[in-house]
């Protein structure tokens, strides 16, 4: 559902609760400016949150807490405080006056990055906690996004396997936010230098994302060029140049030549004819 859609939808949620809302509780509300419009539980168990920057989930457990809904873990989140990024004086070089760019923490405020990230990875983790304490658990829709990505990547292993790379067993691995599948090695390796399959995509844009993340799995970790075009061979200078291998013609997801561009096969119809096996 668009992300518009699901702000539209907010009407439907419960009502606003009764009675005054105290000021502390208006001033978390409004501290990051959700305004009117914001996901409620049901929309955020649902994905809703992969659209909302986690350091504004304290401002809107606030919102939630207003609006009738209640539990320690709820109140605990909703009280978190996520420290600001420093652009006041301290981000300022001594010698030339030069203002460092908002979001810099220079040497003369050490740590306060850090607070920030590790109060938003509290609030990452305490999420889904709080959705279960108060009646909506993301599991279902979280495990359906990594079964969706999981049938992609199996797609994908029949190709690793037709080459005879069938020993790097690929299996979805759920995390971050917004929230995101990356391939993993049987060993639990995986590649994070990338963005991961997203709960948005579908279809062949999703089974050439896995091909895409499957591929430079196997070039970042174990170092292993694949596919390689049975014709050209691999890359002469090196497994980090050449075209990218996977690609969208058409609508369809295939495997391209590294050196020429040129389409090898379907994603998931690989063969010994077209690409080099061990």
């Amino acid at each position: 559902m668009p992300w518009t859609k699901l702000w539209l939808a907010s009407s439907a949620g419960p009502p606003l609760a009764s009675g005054p809302v105290s000021r502390e509780w208006r001033r978390k509300i409004g501290r990051f400016g959700l305004g009117s419009w914001w996901p409620r539980p049901e929309q955020a168990a649902a994905g809703a949150l992969d659209h909302l920057p986690s350091d504004q989930w304290p401002a809107l457990a606030a919102k939630w807490h207003a609006a009738g809904f209640d539990s320690p873990l709820l109140r605990q989140l909703a009280e978190l405080e996520i420290p600001p990024f420093d652009s006041g004086s301290s981000a300022r070089n001594r010698t030339g006056g030069w203002a460092a760019p908002r979001g810099l923490v220079l040497s003369d405020q050490p740590g306060g990055i850090h607070a920030r990230f590790a109060a938003i990875g509290q609030a990452v983790d305490l999420m889904p906690e709080v959705l279960r304490s108060i009646g909506f658990d993301p599991a279902p829709a979280d495990e359906a996004f990594v079964a969706r990505c999981q049938s992609a990547l199996d797609v994908v292993q029949l190709d690793l396997d037709v080459t005879g790379y069938g020993q790097y067993r690929m299996r979805a691995r759920f995390g971050g936010w917004p929230a995101s599948v990356l391939p993993t090695l049987p060993d639990g390796s995986y590649w994070g230098g990338t963005e991961g399959m997203g709960r948005e995509e579908e279809g062949s844009g999703l089974l050439w994302h896995a091909a895409d993340l499957v591929s430079a799995t196997m070039k970042e970790i174990p170092e292993i060029e694949w596919p390689v075009c049975a014709i050209h061979g691999g890359h002469p200078g090196s497994i980090w140049d050449g075209e990218e291998p996977a690609h969208l013609i058409k609508k369809v997801a295939w495997w391209r030549c590294t050196n020429t561009g040129h389409p090898l096969a379907p994603v998931g119809q690989l063969t010994a004819e077209v690409a080099k096996t061990l």
